[in-house]
This record gives C-alpha cells, structure tokens and sequence, in this order.
C-alpha cells in the first residue's frame, strides 16, 4: 500500500495565497502587539476561518482575497487583544473552598433532583411511564393513548391528575 501524501487542507488554488501571504499577516499581528508565537496560531485561525468562507471571494482578484485575508487576520487580532486585556487571577486551593457559595448551582441542581424524586416516587411505574413519555418526551395524546392502550380521553385525565399531584408535591416541599 502506497504511503498518503501529507495532508495539505488548502486546495492548490488556495496554497499561494497562503504562501504569499503568512509572513505579511504574522507581521501585521506583530505590529498589533500580538507575540510572535500567538501570532502564529492567529494567522492559522484565520486560514481555517478563510477556508470556510472561501465561496465569498473565489472568482475574486488578487488583491482583493489578499485585502479579505487580511481583515479576517486583523478582526481575529481584535478579539485576541480585547481577550488578553482581562486579568486572571489565580487562587490558591483555599479559593477552591470559597468557589461554592451557598445556594450555588450544584446545591439548586441536588435541591432540583430531590424535589422530582419527591414528586414521582409515590407514582406506580405505569404513572411514571404516562408523566415522562408527556412531559419530558412530548409525546401526543394519540402516541400516549397507542402506547398504554387507553383512550385520549383517559390519556388526558391521567396526566392532568399526575400533574396536579406532581405540582402539590413540588409545592409542599419547596421553601416559600
């Protein structure tokens, strides 16, 4: 079996632009106050970025793909300093203790989680079944009513009872 010839992600049309132009474009970014080495991957995000959007100037002149490229290059050089502007600081592993403050999202999510287990435990499995085929997979009344072997309208009385049910448990259990 023949060896695969390296892979070149730009067609041959596309491979002198980028040798004509990625040294001008590393440049440029330089000029910005970019490093040398985050100016590097800059020009290559904006080849990857040029890439995509090729259909925008392939039957386009020379100096306007060259014109194209570089205001993609200097629109990714923005960003990348309106990124770099803002500060990190790093914690120490105490700050990690300090990160969960009370009522954080993983306490509302195990509050969250206890409260549906409150509210569909009672449930008989066929119950249960008939709430999270409605509720959570939004099946129909006619897909409900196929799938239990009940009429709509006794698919439609079950689940507005389970809601009820479901909403009072909910209700009782959850601070005011």
């Amino acid at each position: 079996m023949a060896p695969l010839p390296p892979r070149n992600p730009f067609a041959p049309e596309q491979a002198w632009l980028y040798a004509y132009t990625a040294a001008s474009l590393r440049r440029r970014l330089r000029r910005m106050g970019i490093s040398r080495e985050d100016a590097k991957d800059l020009v290559q995000h904006a080849f990857v970025v040029a890439l995509e959007r090729w259909h925008e100037v392939e039957n386009a002149p020379e100096g306007r793909m060259r014109a194209w490229l570089d205001s993609i290059t200097w629109q990714l050089g923005q960003n990348f300093l309106r990124l770099s502007r803002h500060r990190y600081e790093q914690l120490g592993h105490r700050g990690l203790a300090l990160a969960a403050a009370p009522g954080s999202y993983a306490d509302e999510r195990a509050h969250a989680a206890r409260l549906v287990r409150a509210a569909l435990g009672p449930m008989t499995d066929e119950d249960h079944a008939l709430f999270v085929a409605s509720f959570l997979e939004d099946a129909t009344l006619d897909e409900l009513a196929l799938r239990f072997g009940i009429t709509r309208n006794a698919a439609f009385r079950r689940i507005t009872t389970l809601e009820r049910v479901a909403r009072a448990r909910v209700e009782r259990l959850s601070p005011r």
